[in-house]
């Protein structure tokens, strides 16, 4: 089965939302079987929206639009189905009570807008929306078929897999397709590329790198008619690449690199903590926010690197300061067993032009008494100085932690 996603609001096109729905939408739609052929964004007019609905209907044989079903007038999904289709909309009781129910259980009274959001056409299908005032349409037109859901994600999410992907069984192929993906750090796209390339060349499964904010993806996909089969190739493979990459390999799709970190923190039984100078505190952040693991991360301090160098007595335009602040920062944190600590230490120096100037990025890290040290010359503006510092050293860290 071909699809076309459709997402549907004009602050998309301004650039004022990221369009997160069709990335979910795609990634599920591979992984049920389902041909995506193009992604399409459209701003809040009725013509326009019927138009590309005609258009995606000549590709594709399922039309997905999320987005544009609230009670508002610039919210014109439905008008714009209707008017494709040349059916005419009508307040549907049973829609309509529901909508109601939804506010009473609130405690306030349904606004006469929300009235809308209990339209159907004669040939859609209402489909539920447990988390939500507006339901979405199931349209049957011909040989194609158009879903219209909420835009809100959660809400969009659970219609798909709840009430949508049911309704297309009958049509979907036979065939399994399963898929995984590894999180990779510290290893270009290129090189990561070129060490999957014979695994890539072998066709099934389908093996992809992507560069990402938090390492490379390397994606692993399987097809075949038993599920059983394709699960059995995907996990056969997901071996052999994670062997490859070794401690670069930090987790699955849902996994987040501060929680690989500590993770790795927990397995040794050693707490970290963190100081950071001329980093912003990113790498304390990344750390923090793993609530689940909070017991290995012993705390952290971040300064500006001036006053850091400063305190510690060292020239801040002497060419090794940065990493023998990182050395001072490192030492100061004791020698204790029980804990590591880690310095990351950016500096911004000479303007090259307008935008970036030369940068030095080091840490050092205190495991066990011993220093571990690395350093870095980059060319980037300041958001992105910090940035490679934190990824650098969250790679720096999460490797050491895990061979040493």
């Amino acid at each position: 089965m071909k699809a076309v996603v459709m997402s549907i609001g004009s602050e998309l096109l301004g650039g004022f939302l990221t369009d997160t729905n069709a990335t979910f939408l795609a990634q599920d739609m591979s992984a049920a079987g389902i041909d995506l052929v193009g992604v399409m964004q459209v701003g809040d007019d009725r013509d326009r929206i019927a138009q590309v609905i005609g258009r995606a209907a000549d590709d594709a044989e399922l039309v997905v639009i999320t987005g544009g079903v609230g009670p508002t007038e610039d919210d014109l999904t439905r008008e714009a189905i209707a008017h494709y289709v040349g059916e005419e909309v009508i307040v549907d009781p049973e829609q309509l009570e529901i909508v109601k129910r939804f506010f009473s259980g609130r405690g306030i009274s349904m606004p006469e807008r929300n009235a809308k959001q209990a339209w159907l056409i004669p040939s859609s299908e209402a489909l539920p929306n447990p988390v939500g005032t507006a339901p979405g349409w199931f349209v049957r037109h011909h040989d194609t078929i158009i879903v219209s859901m909420p835009g809100v994600p959660r809400e969009m999410r659970r219609m798909w897999r709840d009430q949508v992907l049911p309704r297309l069984e009958d049509r979907l192929d036979s065939t399994a397709i399963v898929s995984t993906t590894i999180k990779t750090i510290g290893i270009g796209e290129s090189a990561a590329e070129d060490m999957v390339k014979d695994i890539i060349h072998r066709g099934n499964p389908i093996v992809a790198t992507y560069a990402k904010n938090d390492g490379v993806h390397i994606r692993v996909t399987a097809s075949d008619a038993d599920r059983a089969r394709a699960q059995d190739l995907v996990d056969r493979t997901e071996a052999e690449i994670r062997e490859l990459f070794g401690a670069h390999a930090y987790g699955n799709l849902d996994t987040r690199l501060g929680h690989a970190i500590l993770a790795q923190c927990q397995r040794r039984g050693t707490a970290i903590r963190v100081h950071e100078a001329g980093s912003a505190g990113r790498i304390v952040n990344l750390l923090a926010e793993e609530s689940e693991l909070a017991g290995w991360f012993a705390g952290g301090v971040t300064d500006q690197f001036a006053d850091a160098a400063m305190k510690a007595g060292i020239a801040l335009d002497a060419e090794d300061a940065p990493i023998e602040l990182a050395r001072h920062l490192a030492r100061a944190g004791g020698n204790s067993p029980q804990s590591a600590l880690i310095a990351v230490v950016a500096r911004a120096g000479e303007p090259i032009d307008e935008e970036r100037f030369a940068g030095d990025i080091a840490f050092c890290l205190n495991l066990d008494g011993n220093l571990r040290e690395r350093t870095h010359r980059v060319e980037a503006n300041h958001s992105e100085l910090r940035r490679r510092a934190a990824l650098w050293a969250s790679e720096f860290l999460h490797v050491t932690l895990a061979t040493a």
